[in-house]
C-alpha cells in the first residue's frame, strides 16, 4: 500500500511538472505573437515569471519531501532528480520569455531594423518549437526524438550569429531606435538560452530513461553499427 501511495505521489509530481511546462509554452506562444507584431500579447505576460518561480519552488519542495519520507530506490530517485532539474529549466525559460515580452511591451511603437526583427522572430519560433519538443520528449519518453533537438538548436545558433552581426553592423538608415536595439541584443541571448533549455530537457529525458548523460548517449547513437547496404 505504501508503494502504491508513493507511485501515485510520483505521478502527481510529474503531472505538475508537465502542466508547468505547458503553461510556459503558452507564454512562449504569446512571445512569438508579440514578435510578429501583437504588442498586446506581450503585455498580457508581463509579471508571469513570479508565478512560475513560486510553482517551481513548490515542486522542488515536494521532490525533497518525497526523498526524505520514502527513501526511493535508484530508478525513482532518478525520476525525482530529473523532475527537479526539468523544473529548473522550465522556470528559467518562463522567466526569459517574460523578460522578452517585457522588452517588447516597453518598446512598442519604436522604430525597428526590419532584418534584425525578422531574425529575432525566426529565432523565437524556433526556440519555442525546441522547448515544446523537449517537453513532448519528456512526457512521452521518446528519447529518439531527443537527438533531433540538436539539429534544431544548430539553426538557432546560426540565427544567433546572424542577429549579432546585424546588431554589430547596423545599416546606415532604418536601424531602429537605440532603446530597441539595446533590448534586441538582450532578446537574442534570451532566445538562445530558451532553446538550450529545450535541448537540456531532452537530454535529461535520455538520462531518466537510460541512466546515461546525453553526451554519452549521443556518441553511442552516432557510432552505432549500421547494416551494410
Amino acid at each position: 500500500m505504501a508503494r502504491e501511495t508513493f507511485q501515485q505521489e510520483l505521478d502527481e509530481l510529474i503531472s505538475e511538472v508537465i502542466v508547468l511546462g505547458r503553461d510556459v509554452i503558452g507564454t512562449l506562444e504569446k512571445m512569438v505573437k508579440a514578435m510578429e507584431g501583437d504588442a498586446s500579447a506581450a503585455s498580457s505576460e508581463v509579471g508571469v515569471d513570479s508565478s512560475y518561480k513560486a510553482r517551481g519552488q513548490r515542486i522542488e519542495s515536494e521532490c525533497l519531501i518525497l526523498q526524505l519520507r520514502q527513501a526511493p530506490v535508484a530508478k525513482d530517485l532518478r525520476l525525482i532528480y530529473s523532475a527537479m532539474s526539468l523544473t529548473n529549466h522550465i522556470v528559467r525559460s518562463g522567466t526569459l520569455a517574460e523578460h522578452i515580452c517585457q522588452a517588447i511591451a516597453d518598446t512598442a511603437g519604436h522604430e525597428r531594423d526590419e532584418d534584425l526583427q525578422q531574425s529575432l522572430t525566426e529565432m523565437a519560433r524556433t526556440a519555442r518549437n525546441i522547448f515544446r519538443q523537449g517537453l513532448d520528449v519528456f512526457e512521452t519518453r521518446d528519447i529518439d526524438r531527443a537527438h533531433d533537438l540538436q539539429a534544431s538548436d544548430d539553426k538557432v545558433d546560426l540565427l544567433y550569429s546572424e542577429a549579432l552581426n546585424l546588431i554589430a553592423n547596423p545599416p546606415d538608415s532604418g536601424s531602429g531606435t537605440p532603446e530597441w536595439r539595446m533590448r534586441a541584443a538582450l532578446m537574442v541571448h534570451y532566445l538562445e538560452r530558451i532553446a538550450d533549455h529545450g535541448v537540456d530537457i531532452g537530454g535529461m529525458t535520455v538520462f531518466l530513461v537510460t541512466g546515461e548523460r546525453i553526451q554519452d548517449a549521443m556518441e553511442q547513437y552516432m557510432n552505432r553499427d549500421l547494416p551494410d547496404d
